[in-house]
């Protein structure tokens, strides 16, 4: 009689405690305010310019308070260091910048916890007496979807070109480690089912003399 009543209060304890580790662990996968729309970086791209962060959307509990983060990547989005000491919402871009590019994190905290999420790299970071320097990210445009065209909006230039090339990158769902994407050269490409769950990125190549200076568009992330 006594195992009888022993073995089902066991039980009942054991789900229980089972139940409440489930419910605490969904309740740290979800805690913190979730991104709905990136951040992104806004600013002229050239060695003493100033770059400001803007938040995004982000949907929380309450009062939502935020950190940055800035980092120096690579002209691919790859091998990215955080910048020392670059935690404001601005960043004013140096000579170790020039011919790089510029990621941002942003971390959101209400009373739930804290949620991050990247801005689209910015760059390429002209140098200071460039004659050709990108004030602004070019935009992609069209729905970022499988099988339909997306077509990159014209940069905003310091001097108007005498010329401008185009390539596309495919990047990680962060918009970092960016590979080249083969033979897309025009202003305009069609997502393939390779490019699902992945960040697009356009490069637009401007040539003015001898001067030419790269600037990324904004990266869009891919839906299948």
């Amino acid at each position: 009689m006594i195992v009888a009543v022993i073995t089902p209060l066991r039980t009942t304890l054991g789900l229980a405690l089972v139940g409440a580790l489930l419910c605490a662990n969904a309740a740290h996968a979800t805690a913190g305010p979730l991104s709905s729309a990136p951040p992104t970086v806004s600013g002229t791209l050239q060695q003493g310019k100033k770059l400001t962060a803007l938040t995004g959307t982000w949907v929380g509990s309450g009062t939502i308070t935020y950190a940055f983060q800035w980092y120096r990547c690579d002209a691919n989005a790859a091998h990215c260091s955080s910048i020392h000491g670059s935690t404001k919402s601005t960043y004013t871009e140096v000579a170790k910048d020039v011919g790089q590019t510029i990621g941002l994190t942003v971390r959101a905290t209400d009373s739930t916890g804290t949620g991050e999420a990247y801005a689209p790299v910015a760059g390429l970071v002209a140098a200071a007496a460039g004659s050709l320097v990108a004030s602004a990210q070019p935009p992609l445009g069209g729905d970022p979807i499988v099988g339909t065209p997306l077509a990159v909006q014209a940069a905003t230039w310091s001097t108007t070109p005498t010329g401008t090339a185009y390539a596309w990158l495919r990047c990680n769902a962060n918009g970092r480690l960016c590979t080249p994407i083969p033979s897309e050269t025009t202003a305009s490409y069609e997502p393939t089912s390779a490019d699902a769950g992945h960040v697009l990125v356009a490069e637009v190549i401007g040539t003015s003399g001898t001067i030419q200076q790269t600037v990324l568009s904004i990266g869009v992330a891919i839906r299948g």
